[in-house]
C-alpha cells in the first residue's frame, strides 16, 4: 500500500471512529524512523482532535526514553506521561489517544492494562524499533542465552487480522479500517421507580450502573448478606459501587444514624480503590450529605467520614482484625480467595467487586471458587453482572484484537464424555500450537479457566521461554482435556548458589533458589528438575482423578530424563495443598512473607526422584515444621488456621517432644477448671507442639479441634477471630478447647481430670526442666 493511501484510510477511520465512537490502532515498527513516524500518526489526529487528551506510557528509567517523550509532547496541549510500573493507578482514566513506548519493553501486561485507557474515537499508538530485540521483560525469559520469538510472530500476525488496524512495519504500510456494526453508545436508563436517590441515578452512564445502584438496597437487614458485582474492564464497577454507598449512607433510618457506621474498603493496593473513594465522594455531595476526607502521600482518597458513617481503606490481612459495619473487596480476585473466605466468616456485610475478563483474567474459575465458598458461609447472595462498556460503543474493534491477542474471554469447549475411555499423553510443541488458533485457545483456556490469578505475561512465558515445555492429556482425536505447564529449574554453577545464599534472587530458578536461601543447603542449587507451573483439568472433568493420572506422568516423564525432582510453588490455598499432599508431594518451603498482590503465602512442594534428592527433602521438610511451629505466633500470625494445619500435617516429620511435670500439672489445672486458660497457656502450648510434631501416632483429633489448637495456642489470635473461624461462639470454643487438652492428658499420659494437682520438688529434679523439648 502507497503511504499516502494509508494516511488517507487513517484519517477516515479516525473519522469514522469519532462519529460512531470506537476506537482506532496504529502499530509502528522501524528501525530508524520509529519516532517521526508516530510524531505523524499523532498529529494527524490532533488536526481532527485537537484539544485531545494523550497519554504517554514509558519506562522514564532508560537512557533515551524521555528523549523520545519530550519530542512528542512537543505538539500537544493536553499531555500526561506515566511510568509503565505505576500504570495500575490511572486504571479507571480515560484518554483520546494512548501511546505506548515499546522500544525498551514489550510486556503484555501493559499492553492489556494501557489500551483500554482510550475511549471511543481515540487513538492507541504503539511503536517501536524492534518487537523482539532489546526488551526487558523478554530479556528476563533468556535461560542459557537462548529464547524464542513465537509469542512476538503471533501478536503481528493477530495485528494483521483485526479490523481497525493500521500497520507500519519496515517501510511496508497497511490498513485495515473498521467496517462493522456497533451496538449502542454507552447512556443512562434511569428506572421508572428508583430505589437509590435520582441524582446518584443520574450520575450513572449505562442500564447496566442504574440497575446496579439499585441493588445495593438488598445489603440492608440483620442477616449475612453478600453482594457480588462482576464486569469485564471498563463497564464501570469500580464507579457504580462508590455511587452504591453513598446511596446505601442516605438510605439509613433515624436510629441507625444514632451509631457510626464503619464501612471498610480493601484492594490489593490503595489505587485499586480510586474510582470508588472518588465516585463515593462525588454521590455525597450530589446527596448534600456532609463529609470530609483525607488523601494519602500519592494523592488517593483512604478515608471518607461524615457525621453518622466513616468508610477508610485497610490492607486485605488487615480487614481480618478490622471490626466494622460492612467490608468492601475491589478487585477481589486478585485479593484471593484465602483473605475472601476468612472475611465472610467475620464481617455481616460484604461487597465483593471483581473482574472477569481483562488483564487479570480471572475468568470463571475465580467465580467457580466463589461461588464454592460462599455456599459453606451460608448468606444470602446477590450477583450483579455487568456487560456493556462505558469508554466505547458495544462491539469495539480493538476490544476484539485484544481479547484475541491476549486471549482474554478463552474459555473451553465442552468435552465429549464417550471419548474419555482412551486417552494420551503428549508433549506439545510451541511452535506449532501458537500457530493452530483453536488448539491454542483451548490448552490456554484449560489453563485459565482452572487457576483464577492469570496475566497476559503467562501467555507470552509459555510460548518464548526454551525452558517451559507444556503436556497435554487428550482424546484419541487430539482434544487437549488436561494441561501441565513446566518449567526446567536447577543445574545451578556454584557461584550463583553462593549467591543464592547471600540473597541475590533467581526467579528462572525458583524452587532451587528458595530452598537455597531457607534449608541452606547447596545441593538445591545442583540438582535439576521441573517446577510445575500450572497443572489443570477442565471444569467439567475435575475430581475424578484425571489431574492425579496427568501429574504420574509427568513423574514419569521426569524419571525418563534423569532428573532430580518435580515439584510446584503457588499459593498456600486448602484445597491445592490438599491435591500435592494427596499424591505424595512434601511440602518444603513457605514464605515467610504474605505475597502481597496475592494475599497468601507462597508454598513449595517436592516429589523426590533421585536418592540425593530424597535426603535434602527430608532435611528440608523437618527445617520447615520446626520454624512453622516455632514462629506461628509471629512471621505465619496472619495465616488461615487451616491452611496451617495442612502445612504442618504436609512435611510429615517427626520429633519427640518430652513435657515436664510442670507443665502437665498446668494443664490438668485447666481441664479441673481452677486454672484460666490464660494462666494454664504454656501447659497446653507444651501439648499442642508434642500433638503436632508426633507424625507416628494412629489417631487424630478432629480437623476443627485442631484448627483450634492453631488458631488460639499456637498463633495466639483473639477469641473473636478464632471463633469466628471455627462459626462459633466464646462459650463453645472454651468447651472444645477443655475437651481437647483432656483428650491430650489422656493418650499421651494416661491422665484424667480428677487426678491430684501439685508437684513435689523431688518429683521434676529428674525431669532436665531446663530442655524440656528435646
Amino acid at each position: 500500500m502507497e503511504r499516502e493511501q494509508f494516511f488517507q484510510l487513517l484519517r477516515e477511520g479516525i473519522e469514522d471512529g469519532r462519529e460512531r465512537y470506537y476506537r482506532n490502532l496504529v502499530y509502528i515498527e522501524d528501525a530508524n524512523n520509529y519516532v517521526s513516524l508516530a510524531k505523524e500518526v499523532l498529529t494527524l489526529y490532533l488536526t481532527l482532535n485537537p484539544e485531545a487528551q494523550v497519554a504517554y506510557a514509558f519506562h522514564p528509567w532508560v537512557k533515551g526514553s524521555k528523549d523520545r517523550m519530550k519530542e512528542l509532547r512537543t505538539i500537544c496541549k493536553n499531555f500526561i506521561d506515566i511510568d509503565y510500573s505505576s500504570s495500575e493507578r490511572y486504571l479507571g482514566a480515560t484518554f483520546d489517544v494512548v501511546i505506548l513506548d515499546l522500544v525498551d519493553n514489550f510486556e503484555p501486561n501493559y499492553v492489556g492494562r494501557l489500551v483500554d485507557l482510550a475511549r471511543g474515537g481515540g487513538l492507541i499508538i504503539l511503536y517501536t524499533n524492534s518487537l523482539a530485540e532489546g526488551k526487558v521483560f523478554r530479556s528476563s525469559l533468556i535461560k542459557a542465552g537462548k529464547i524464542r520469538d513465537i509469542y512476538e510472530r503471533r501478536f503481528i500476525r493477530k495485528l494483521n487480522e483485526h479490523e481497525g488496524i493500521f500497520t507500519i512495519i519496515n517501510s511496508v504500510y497497511n490498513a485495515k479500517p473498521f467496517k462493522g456494526k456497533l451496538g449502542e453508545r454507552p447512556r443512562p436508563v434511569v428506572p421508572n421507580n428508583p430505589i437509590m436517590p435520582e441524582p446518584l441515578h443520574n450520575l450513572c452512564m449505562s442500564p447496566d450502573q442504574n440497575r446496579v445502584l439499585d441493588s445495593f438496597i438488598n445489603l440492608r437487614g440483620a442477616n449475612r448478606r453478600v453482594l457480588v458485582i462482576t464486569a469485564s474492564r471498563g463497564r464501570g464497577k469500580s464507579a457504580i459501587t462508590g455511587l452504591g454507598l453513598a446511596g446505601y449512607l442516605y438510605k439509613l433510618s433515624t436510629r441507625e444514624r444514632g451509631k457510626k457506621l464503619k464501612i471498610v474498603i480493601t484492594a490489593p493496593s490503595i489505587s485499586s480503590t480510586s474510582q470508588t473513594m472518588e465516585f463515593l465522594k462525588r454521590g455525597l455531595e450530589v446527596l448534600g450529605i456532609r463529609h470530609k476526607e483525607k488523601r494519602s502521600n500519592l494523592g488517593f482518597i483512604n478515608s471518607i467520614e461524615g457525621d453518622f458513617f466513616k468508610v477508610f481503606f485497610e490492607a486485605p490481612e488487615a480487614v481480618l482484625e478490622t471490626e466494622g459495619d460492612m467490608l468492601v473487596i475491589d478487585e477481589a480476585a486478585a485479593v484471593g480467595i484465602g483473605i475472601i473466605d476468612s472475611a465472610l466468616k467475620i464481617w455481616r456485610k460484604v461487597v465483593l467487586v471483581t473482574t472477569v475478563h481483562g488483564y487479570e483474567g480471572s475468568g470463571k474459575a475465580f467465580l467457580r471458587y466463589l461461588n464454592r465458598v460462599l455456599k459453606l458461609r451460608k448468606a444470602s447472595v446477590y450477583w450483579q453482572e455487568m456487560r456493556r462498556p462505558l469508554r466505547y460503543s458495544e462491539g469495539d474493534p480493538i476490544e476484539r484484537w485484544l481479547y484475541d491477542t491476549l486471549l482474554l474471554d478463552a474459555e473451553p469447549e465442552e468435552p465429549d464424555k464417550e471419548k474419555l475411555s482412551v486417552l494420551e499423553f503428549e508433549t506439545l510443541n510451541q511452535d506449532e500450537l501458537f500457530q493452530e488458533d483453536t488448539k491454542l485457545r483451548q490448552v490456554y483456556s484449560i489453563l485459565v479457566t482452572a487457576h483464577y490469578r492469570n496475566n497476559p505475561n503467562d501467555l507470552m512465558i509459555m510460548a518464548d521461554g526454551v525452558h517451559h515445555k507444556l503436556f497435554s492429556l487428550s482424546t484419541v482425536d487430539g482434544a487437549p482435556i488436561g494441561v501441565v505447564q513446566v518449567a526446567e529449574e536447577g543445574g545451578l554453577p556454584e557461584d550463583m548458589i553462593d549467591s543464592a545464599l547471600k540473597g541475590v534472587t533467581f526467579d528462572g530458578d525458583l524452587i532451587p533458589d528458595r530452598l537455597i536461601k531457607h534449608s541452606r543447603l547447596k545441593e538445591f542449587g545442583r540438582m535439576k528438575g521441573w517446577r510445575v507451573v500450572r497443572i489443570a483439568i477442565m471444569q467439567e472433568l475435575q475430581d475424578k482423578g484425571f489431574g492425579s493420572e496427568i501429574l504420574k506422568m509427568v513423574i514419569e516423564s521426569g524419571k525418563s530424563q534423569g532428573l532430580d525432582w518435580i515439584g510446584s510453588a503457588f499459593m498456600g490455598d486448602v484445597r491445592v495443598i490438599n491435591f500435592w499432599v494427596k499424591n505424595g508431594f512434601r511440602i518444603v518451603h513457605v514464605s515467610p512473607k504474605r505475597n502481597e498482590k496475592l494475599g497468601d503465602f507462597p508454598v513449595v512442594v517436592i516429589y523426590p526422584l533421585s536418592e540425593i534428592a530424597k535426603e535434602a527433602v527430608e532435611v528440608a521438610s523437618y527445617i520447615l515444621k520446626d520454624k512453622v511451629l516455632n514462629t506461628i505466633h509471629d512471621v505465619y500470625f496472619s495465616m488461615d488456621p487451616e491452611v496451617a494445619r495442612i502445612i504442618i500435617y504436609g512435611t510429615r516429620a517427626h520429633k519427640e517432644i518430652k513435657i515436664n511435670k510442670i507443665y502437665l500439672d498446668k494443664a490438668v489445672a485447666f481441664v479441673q477448671g481452677v486454672s484460666p486458660y490464660e494462666s494454664s497457656a504454656d501447659g497446653i502450648h507444651m501439648l499442642t507442639l508434642k500433638y503436632f510434631w508426633d507424625s507416628k501416632r494412629d489417631w487424630s483429633l478432629t480437623p476443627e479441634e485442631e484448627t483450634l489448637l492453631i488458631a488460639k495456642v499456637l498463633q495466639g489470635r483473639p477469641w473473636r477471630f478464632t471463633s469466628a473461624s471455627l462459626r462459633s461462639n466464646r462459650t463453645q470454643v472454651n468447651e472444645m478447647l477443655y475437651e481437647i487438652v483432656a483428650q491430650l492428658l489422656i493418650k499421651y499420659y494416661g491422665i484424667t481430670a480428677d487426678v491430684k494437682t501439685g508437684v513435689e520438688l523431688k518429683d521434676i529434679i529428674s525431669d532436665d526442666i531446663h530442655n524440656t523439648e528435646q
